[in-house]
């Protein structure tokens, strides 16, 4: 099969500089050339074949494009036709090219389905009847549509700068608890609509502790909270989860998602990457310590450039090195612009929720972003080294950085100069002691004397004639102590994975034409993209460093700006929809034309102007939205509502959520009695995965260690991230994808997920060890303290009669009608309380 050649030039055609399609504005057909239709005809065309062409043609053959210069939105220019010549010869549909194609004789149109045959017989007659067309109609010109994006650009509302907003006012002033609270409730009191009533306080401190923490509250704390009417006892809790350091580690994970964290290459080997759990760690850390997030975005992007003496922000750097990478590419250089492209959509996507991605192979179709502007970004980070080249030592040569303060780099140096000239002395003393039987070695002697394990006894069979043995001895000793001193060199100073560049002179950037890394074009400069030059604040100048060219300096100080439109309100928007379901802008990586207009722009606004009074503060973010209101309502729905908004736009109730990944992972070792949650920090973990899942791999079980119990149940966020072999639990509960930014986590409802949940090696044993602790704790209780225990361990609140109830018929039909023992009945309870909707789902 063959596709229409229209297509295929139209499509050489847009990538080829200065070719452009003449406008037509004449007329559509002179009057002594346009055939005589009747009425009949013209009503036949306008009925059945103009709404055809419309629906299946003008997308690519029309004012607004031209694929092959073919136009099918007026007669003269069907006659006229495109590369292929005229699409219709009228009278003749079987001599016509429109109609060959839409049979699928010769050409394939439209190209991704076949029109059913009542479509391609109405064609056919309206060929057959000579075309017919209104006369004198006025022939559209040719659309520019890169000009209309631009004008919306120029138009749009995440590209305007933040500007200052007024709280609305609104009627009912008791619900009002923060400002956050008067925009929600303006727009619902615009709709005669109301919020929905607070949550109960036991469903409140689960859902801010899981919220804050990832972690359940303990069943005391409940209670107390509950007990606790105080009007700032729920301010107290929010501040006491935000100093916790479990807040870093639950907050940290939402980061690593945007930014792909994982902890190896992917591809076949799909080997570690050294030292990058210190990325992790830094992550965790900025957050716990409330960071500013300007200063977080500044030693991601360049922190050594611009504090090249913090181990901290050297560390943050490891940002460039979280990517994939293939260690035996087919074309070297194509691997290196696609290890950059990941960089440059990852910091455009994270940072500007824009999709300058889109761009490398041509301009964008849905945003005023040109494929110059998808270059300009990439200069800024052209100078950045690949990760390495193949083996370990270019991975370390490219990646690695030491970290040590400047007095431990100065303590290194002098140690290493005193180690060396120690080792040299040695060696000196050995080369000339043996000088006298090197110099006579011939044959299988010399060829052995390479190998030191052999070097004693050739200078035993040349002694005393060459040597005496009281040298030889001496030579003994002296390579004991050679030995010894090689294998206890200096402490090394720390390292981290880190970004390097080739050195403070800029590697030319080249527009690549349709993206190919082997047909550079013009060059291009690190400047602003084009579409945001009106509305962002103008570069500072270049300054290179030592070792790199500055580039990335400038680059990350004009999106740490406050006047940059888009870094703040990206930041608050992904904020906003970890707390309440989705962002104010759904599409949380995208604020582009295509992305979702915000549901509350002034809000959004008012939150970003806040943020940034502030001093860039995440955890007065927090409080902002977690005191008000809005985030206190329950989650439960009301008809009349959800008639009317069931997409819960205005936020007139909370969003009810799943647990995520880790949190059920995390809660059910919690319940267990197993959660390692007071070690935080520190080289990453193996969870138990069995030998069917690791079978998976190319290479069985490679890079999968063994941690002890102890290790094994630390939080999930420690978990070594393998790109190929991921713990079959959070697989199951949609952990994050490894090898793209992640900003939202689909929830899914599978059968792997209540498989896992019912038979699963983990399951079983944490069931186990869950019953033991509930029968070696109430030893002389009663089965009803039992279940009342477990439920309010794994519920986070008071069951009800029915439910203690249930359960302990449940452990007695387990003893009677399936014969298993006592500790048996209560572990399968254990494993059925795990296994409750309510567990999994907060509200």
């Amino acid at each position: 099969m063959k596709t229409f050649p229209s297509l295929l030039f139209g499509l050489a055609l847009a990538f080829l500089p200065g070719v452009a399609t003449a406008v037509r504005a004449e007329s559509a057909e002179t009057p002594e050339l346009t055939p005589e239709f009747s009425q009949e005809q013209i009503a036949f065309f306008e009925t059945s074949v103009r709404p055809l062409l419309k629906s299946e043609c003008y997308q690519c053959h029309s004012a607004r494009k031209q694929e092959g210069s073919l136009r099918l939105d007026a007669r003269s220019l069907i006659l006229e036709g495109g590369e292929s010549g005229a699409a219709v010869e009228p009278g003749d549909p079987d001599s016509s090219l429109l109609i060959g194609a839409v049979r699928r004789e010769s050409f394939e149109m439209p190209p991704k389905k076949k029109l059913p045959e009542d479509q391609v017989a109405i064609l056919t007659k309206w060929v057959e009847m000579g075309a017919p067309w209104p006369a004198g109609e006025e022939i559209e010109p040719i659309i520019d549509e890169r000009a209309e994006l631009s004008e919306a650009g120029h138009q749009h509302w995440a590209f305007q700068p933040v500007q200052p907003v007024e709280v609305p006012e609104v009627q009912n002033l008791d619900w009002i608890r923060n400002p956050v609270d008067a925009f929600i409730l303006n727009r619902l009191e615009q709709h005669e609509m109301t919020p929905s009533a607070p949550a109960d306080r036991a469903q409140l401190i689960r859902r801010v502790y899981y919220d804050l923490t990832g972690l359940p509250p303990e069943t005391d704390e409940v209670q107390q909270f509950i007990n606790d009417d105080r009007p700032e006892a729920y301010a107290e809790l929010v501040d006491r989860l935000l100093a916790s350091p479990h807040y870093g580690e639950k907050w940290g994970r939402h980061w690593l998602d945007l930014v792909r964290y994982a902890e190896t290459n992917s591809y076949e080997r799909d080997d570690p990457k050294p030292f990058v759990w210190k990325y992790r760690d830094y992550v965790i850390s900025s957050f716990n310590e409330d960071k500013p997030y300007d200063q977080f975005i500044l030693e991601q992007l360049a922190g050594d450039e611009l504090d090249p003496d913090n181990p901290e922000a050297i560390i943050a750097t490891g940002y460039y090195r979280l990517g994939i990478w293939d260690d035996e590419p087919a074309d070297r250089v194509l691997a290196y612009f696609d290890d950059m492209d990941d960089v440059v959509s990852t910091t455009s996507e994270v940072f500007m929720g824009l999709t300058f991605g889109c761009a490398r192979c041509h301009d964008h179709k849905l945003d005023p972003i040109l494929q110059a502007d998808y270059y300009r970004l990439l200069a800024f980070m052209r100078n950045v080294k690949r990760y390495g080249v193949r083996a370990d030592d270019t991975v370390h040569a490219n990646s690695v950085t030491d970290i040590g303060s400047p007095e431990e780099k100065a303590h290194y140096a002098k140690a290493m100069a005193e180690y060396k000239v120690r080792v040299n002395e040695l060696q000196t003393q050995i080369t000339v002691l043996v000088k006298p039987v090197v110099d006579q070695l011939q044959g299988v002697d010399k060829e052995e004397w390479q190998y030191e394990n052999r070097r004693i006894d050739i200078l035993n069979k040349f002694a005393p004639k060459l040597i005496s043995q009281s040298n030889v001895d001496k030579y003994v000793s002296l390579s004991e102590h050679l030995t010894a001193l090689r294998n206890s060199p200096p402490p090394g100073l720390e390292k981290a994975l880190s970004v390097k560049e080739e050195g403070p002179d800029p590697l030319l950037t080249f527009l690549m034409q349709r993206g190919n890394a082997h047909s550079p074009g013009e060059q291009i400069e690190p400047v602003r993209p084009s579409a945001l030059v009106p509305f962002t604040p103008e570069l500072e100048p270049i300054e290179p460093r030592e070792h790199s060219t500055g580039r990335r300096a400038v680059l990350a100080k004009w999106l740490a700006s406050a006047e940059h439109p888009l870094t703040v309100r990206v930041l608050v928007n992904r904020v906003w929809q970890f707390h309440f379901g989705r962002g104010i802008v759904r599409s949380t990586s995208n604020f582009g034309l295509a992305g979702e207009e915000p549901t509350h722009p002034q809000l959004l606004d008012w939150l970003a102007q806040d943020f940034v009074d502030h001093g860039w503060s995440l955890k007065h973010l927090h409080r902002r939205m977690l005191l008000s209101s809005t985030y206190q309502m329950a989650s439960a729905s009301r008809q009349d509502h959800a008639d009317r908004d069931p997409q819960n736009d205005l936020f007139w109730r909370f969003n009810m959520r799943r647990l995520e990944a880790e949190e059920v992972r995390d809660s059910i070792l919690a319940a267990s009695g197993n959660l390692t949650s007071n070690k935080l920090y520190g080289p990453s973990i193996y969870s138990y995965i069995p030998d069917e899942v690791k079978a998976g791999q190319s290479r069985p079980g490679h890079g999968w260690g063994t941690s002890s119990p102890n290790e094994r149940y630390r939080r999930s966020i420690y978990i070594h991230a393998k790109r190929s072999l991921v713990t079959p639990i959070l697989s199951s509960f949609d952990v994050a994808d490894l090898d793209d930014s992640c900003p939202v986590r689909f929830v899914t409802t599978q059968p792997t997920q209540a498989l896992g949940m019912l038979n699963s090696d983990f399951l079983t044993e944490q069931a186990e060890d869950f019953a033991r602790s509930l029968v070696e704790s109430g030893k002389d209780s009663s089965d009803t303290d039992l279940v009342q225990k477990a439920l309010k361990r794994v519920l986070q609140r008071e069951p009800t009669e029915i439910e203690i109830e249930r359960g302990v018929n449940f452990i007695i039909k387990m003893q009677q009608d399936r014969g298993m023992n006592y500790e048996r009945a209560v572990q399968s309870f254990c494993l059925l309380v795990l296994n409750l909707n309510e567990f999994v789902y907060l509200d």
